[in-house]
């Protein structure tokens, strides 16, 4: 029978565990990433012993709720730049399109070589170009070019377990994506709700703003006519 390990060993898994658990960065920005490094630490332990599988339980739970909590906030919040993303770079003044993003890197429009790279350091991120070492200034998901012009990264797909997913423009599929994802956030069906918050988040639409996609308010709400939802990029925006 194998000998359980010493208490200080315990502390110091433990610890670590506790650790990523309290990774904020993380959890906001990858939370089923998060979960499952969670989940995976604490299987560790009860396969080496260190815990028995009602702690391990009692932490998955902790980790659930983590998860939970999380996706919870994100879920009004303007999507974040995702590295599993597709990007096109669109002028806000108008002009043609000077490029497109596919996840971090960077394809100058018409060419199939990529020219520069997503850098991110210290909470903040800069489009580096790999011949000549400029950059191009990135705030949330806006670059400015060095003449000045904004440029607006609009999400066309994204890879997912490494199949590629165009982006849910058809308000009928938005539509019952929407209310499965609704359904599976309020059971807390965590499998449904992984495949499902991906898809939501590269949608052309999002929820109302005004109305909240609320049955009892959305009826009568003049910004997404009655359907509690818009499109990405403003209240009032039709399809």
């Amino acid at each position: 029978m194998k000998t359980p390990p010493p208490a200080h060993a315990k502390a110091e898994r433990m610890a670590h565990w506790r650790r990523y658990l309290d990774d904020h960065d993380s959890r906001f920005n990858y939370p089923e990433v998060h979960r499952s490094m969670c989940r995976l630490i604490s299987q560790d332990m009860l396969n080496e012993q260190i815990i028995s599988a009602a702690e391990k339980f009692e932490l998955d739970e902790i980790a659930d709720a983590a998860y939970w909590h999380a996706v919870e906030t994100l879920i009004d919040c303007e999507p974040d730049f995702m590295p599993s993303g597709f990007y096109d770079l669109v002028a806000r003044d108008g002009s043609p399109s000077i490029g497109r993003l596919s996840g971090s890197i960077y394809y100058p429009a018409g060419s199939s070589d990529y020219a520069a790279q997503v850098i991110g350091e210290r909470g903040s991120r800069r489009l580096v170009f790999r011949m000549t070492g400029d950059a191009w200034k990135m705030d949330g998901m806006t670059i400015t070019t060095p003449d000045g012009r904004a440029h607006d990264l609009v999400i066309t797909g994204q890879r997912i377990n490494g199949i590629e997913y165009t982006n849910i423009d058809d308000p009928d599929v938005y539509r019952a994506l929407a209310d499965s994802a609704t359904l599976a956030l309020e059971n807390h069906h965590f499998e449904t709700y992984r495949r499902a918050r991906p898809l939501l988040l590269a949608a052309a639409f999002k929820k109302c703003p005004e109305c909240l996609d609320q049955f009892a308010a959305r009826e009568d709400c003049k910004a997404c006519a009655g359907r509690g939802f818009v499109v990405r990029g403003g209240p009032g925006s039709t399809v």
